[in-house]
Order: structure tokens, then C-alpha cells, then sequence
């Protein structure tokens, strides 16, 4: 896992109108937790913070300097507004260097598939596995090439390449990413809706031709006018 530094000023806990104003100023309100902190209470600069998240994203060691003490530490939580996505606070968990520690690692793609070209899709159906290791030793992510896969691969769990020091919680045979034929809805012809004459009552799929109907009817009074006679 790549690893930065980042510099922290404590703060005390602070008011809601007092968060609202280190803001205000460019700096974002945090908390480090761990096992000698009894939550450490910071401020970090919103711009190197933002250089970092950007460049690096979550899955990154970051070694936070607060008043000459520095803590390896990794994003618990990032909490943003959801109107406009403005970093509200951020939370960091101190980490023991030399004990493993059980978090997730994304997954991701590379490469354009052969099924692509072929008029298949490409389906990614994990986006992260479960791992524990030593957080030195943790890959920030891990790249499947998918160049070659080809209508109906399957690439599993199990062809992962993880790292031997790093031991994976995530099911074997779980489907990661697949390429599939695009599927087509049939959608059934229309059926014609045929209407009876006015007063003549017709049980559901019986219904004659209007053409039909008419000739019954035309027999029928000329039988009447035989019968008169």
C-alpha cells in the first residue's frame, strides 16, 4: 500500500459554528482513533488533502504529523456534503504497523475485451475482496487484464493474483467479471381487438368476422319471409 504524509493540527472539540468556520478557512475537521488515542481531535488543510484523495484515492498509509508525533493511519470515514460533495470530516484510524488488519481491496479493470469486439458485454460483478495482512504489505489495488476474455469467460476469485503474505477471506468461486451476450426482450405482437354490434352480446373468442355476421344476419330474414309465406 503506497504510503504519504500529512500534516494535522490538534484541535479541541469544537461547536457546530466553530467546525462551520475551520471550514470556511480551507481546513477540514477530523478525528484519529486508535488504540492509545481516545479520539484525537485535528484539523488538516482542505487543498493537501484534496492532492492526496485525488492522486492516491482511499486505499493509501498515511503517516499524520500532529504536533511532532506521527500516526500511521488509514481513512476510516469520509463524510461529504451531499449537495455539491464539499468534504465535511474526515476520520482516520491509527494502525499498528506490525499487526495484521482485516479490510477490503478494490478490484479493477484493464484492457478491452475480445467479446467486446465480438458484440458480448463486459459484466463486473465484485468490485472488492476481503483481505487481512499486514498494511505495509497490502496491495492499494488489484488489476484484472481482461484482454482476452472472450463470450461466456468467467474470471473467479481463485484467478486473482494475491499477494502470498495476504490472506483472503473472499469465496473462491465468486464470480469477479464475466462477458456475456446481450439479451433481447421479445415483445409480443399486438392482438386486434374485435368489437360486436351494438346489442348482440359475443362470448370472449367467438367473435365472427363483421363481414360474416352480416351475411347470417341477411339469412335469417329472408328465412322470416319464407316462413310468412
Amino acid at each position: 500500500m503506497k504510503r504519504v504524509q500529512l500534516k494535522a493540527e490538534k484541535r479541541e472539540v469544537s461547536t457546530k459554528g466553530m467546525l462551520n468556520k475551520y471550514r470556511h478557512e480551507g481546513f477540514i475537521p477530523g478525528i484519529v482513533y486508535g488504540e492509545n488515542l481516545n479520539g484525537l481531535s485535528v484539523i488538516i488543510n482542505e487543498r493537501e488533502f484534496l492532492v492526496i484523495a485525488k492522486k492516491e484515492g482511499r486505499n493509501v498509509l498515511v503517516d499524520l504529523e500532529v504536533q511532532g508525533n506521527v500516526y500511521p493511519t488509514i481513512f476510516k470515514e469520509i463524510q461529504k456534503n451531499p449537495i455539491g460533495g464539499k468534504i465535511l470530516h474526515v476520520d482516520f484510524e491509527a494502525v499498528n504497523l506490525e499487526k495484521p488488519i482485516y479490510t477490503t481491496i478494490p478490484v479493477v479493470t484493464k484492457g478491452e475485451a475480445k467479446g467486446i469486439k465480438m458484440g458480448g458485454i463486459l459484466d463486473q460483478g465484485l468490485y472488492k475482496v476481503e483481505v487481512e495482512g499486514l498494511i505495509t504489505d497490502l496491495p492499494d489495488r488489484i488489476e484484472i487484464d481482461v484482454t482476452d476474455l472472450e463470450i461466456k469467460d468467467v474470471y473467479y476469485v481463485k484467478d486473482l493474483k494475491i499477494p502470498e503474505k495476504i490472506k483472503l477471506y473472499t469465496p473462491l468461486d465468486t464470480v469477479v467479471v464475466s462477458v456475456v451476450t446481450p439479451t433481447v426482450e421479445e415483445v409480443p405482437a399486438p392482438v386486434a381487438e374485435v368489437v360486436p354490434e351494438e346489442g348482440v352480446v359475443v362470448a370472449p373468442g367467438t367473435e365472427a368476422p363483421k363481414e360474416e355476421r352480416g351475411k347470417e344476419e341477411k339469412g335469417k330474414e329472408e328465412k322470416a319471409k319464407e316462413e310468412k309465406k
